[in-house]
């Protein structure tokens, strides 16, 4: 394994500008196909079924979050100290994220409101993934992991990457033994799903798992030693589309069972203990919705939200995490964040907060949700569960 390191650890960046407003949040409720892929004041408790949310007209505007609590809406970390934010997980007791701008990974304290660097210096850092107190993510240098606790001494490189090879990653998990990940290629018929330990890394040669892919993108993957990994082959249209599952013991090149075929631009993708949830969206962003399938071979996919009320349509739901009986997503046409039971909503899903600006990724920590808002270069924001 490569024992190369990445500049990490800088003091605490306390809050001390004024409070940055959130967009007004109006009444409204919308996969990114080619996404990164969880007291404030304001705002009350969520509706429910059939989605009041925490928006409207008299929601005001919020600003600053408070240092603990989960009132929310409210914005975490505004432009400047978020960084250009891509993609964010709940770590431990923290919350973590990418910022491209600024090329960290910084790390957010909810019972104090710290927001601190954890690595504060590397190229272009995208996707994001974590398992405990694990945080692993890819960089245009290679894939890389660090201690959510303590990264002082530096980020350790699991895998390095070429040119352009960061941009073929197009979603990554970790059980916190493996790392997993899908790589595609412009010419549809040989992405990969790829594996490489935690603990040495792969040197330059890590595990393929599942070769000859049809633009595959979400992955999933069980904690523990034992259970499935799961991933969303996008393919080149609705007759490609599938959800595919191996056993996370099986031998490298072993066949993939199909959980669902035939779908519609299935992308992001969330693990349950006994169900598999994706989202999809059609290019033209015209429609989407999030499915579900028991985690069986050749399952009926099923709605997991009806689209109930048709002037708040899902139409780009992205980033989807599973956190107990609840599934969490961002819809990003539509600038909301929605809750869901794994089970099936019995109305349309419950709005936590809308009136955001393209949502491109959620994380659930304690009480509360985080978010990534592209609102004023990018921004995360939090609201009550």
């Amino acid at each position: 394994m490569s024992g190369a390191s990445v500049s990490g650890g800088s003091r605490i960046a306390r809050r001390t500008g004024a409070a940055l407003a959130l967009l007004a949040l109006l009444h409204g409720c919308y996969i990114d196909l080619d996404g990164l892929t969880g007291g404030g004041v304001g705002g009350g408790g969520g509706q429910g079924a059939g989605g009041g949310g925490l928006a409207g007209p008299d929601a005001g505007e919020p600003g600053r979050c408070a240092p603990a609590g989960c009132d929310g809406p409210c914005v975490v970390a505004a432009a400047e100290e978020a960084g250009g934010p891509v993609a964010i997980a709940a770590a431990g007791p923290y919350v973590v994220w990418t910022s491209r701008s600024s090329g960290r990974l910084r790390r957010l304290d909810p019972a104090t409101g710290a927001v601190e660097d954890l690595v504060s210096s590397m190229p272009s850092p995208g996707l994001l993934a974590a398992s405990g107190e694990l945080v692993v993510w890819v960089a245009a240098n290679g894939l890389w992991r660090c201690a959510v606790d303590d990264c002082a001494a530096g980020a350790t490189s699991l895998l390095a990457f070429g040119a352009g090879e960061a941009e073929a990653v197009r979603g990554l998990a970790t059980d916190g033994r493996h790392v997993y990940w899908t790589r595609d290629e412009p010419s549809g018929t040989a992405g990969e799903l790829l594996r490489c330990p935690v603990a040495e890394g792969c040197g330059a040669a890590p595990e393929l798992l599942a070769p000859s892919q049809s633009h595959p993108r979400g992955v999933a993957v069980a904690p523990g030693d034992a259970g499935s990994v799961v991933w969303a082959q996008r393919g080149t249209g609705a007759d490609f589309g599938r959800v595919l599952r191996l056993d996370k013991g099986a031998p490298s090149g072993a066949v993939a069972a199909q959980i669902a075929v035939l779908l519609d631009y299935p992308d992001r993708i969330a693990l349950g203990d006994a169900a598999v949830l994706w989202t999809w969206a059609h290019p033209d962003g015209a429609s989407g919705g999030v499915s579900r399938c028991d985690l069986a071979e050749s399952c009926a996919a099923a709605e997991l939200a009806p689209q109930a009320e048709p002037s708040r349509p899902l139409r780009e739901p992205a980033a989807l995490v599973i956190d107990g009986a609840d599934a969490y997503w961002a819809d990003r046409g539509g600038g909301t964040i929605m809750r869901c039971p794994t089970a099936g909503c019995p109305g349309y899903p419950e709005v936590l907060a809308e009136g955001l600006t393209r949502p491109a990724a959620v994380a659930v920590q304690g009480a509360c949700v985080y978010a990534i808002d592209e609102a004023g270069g990018g921004r995360v924001v939090r609201v009550a569960r």
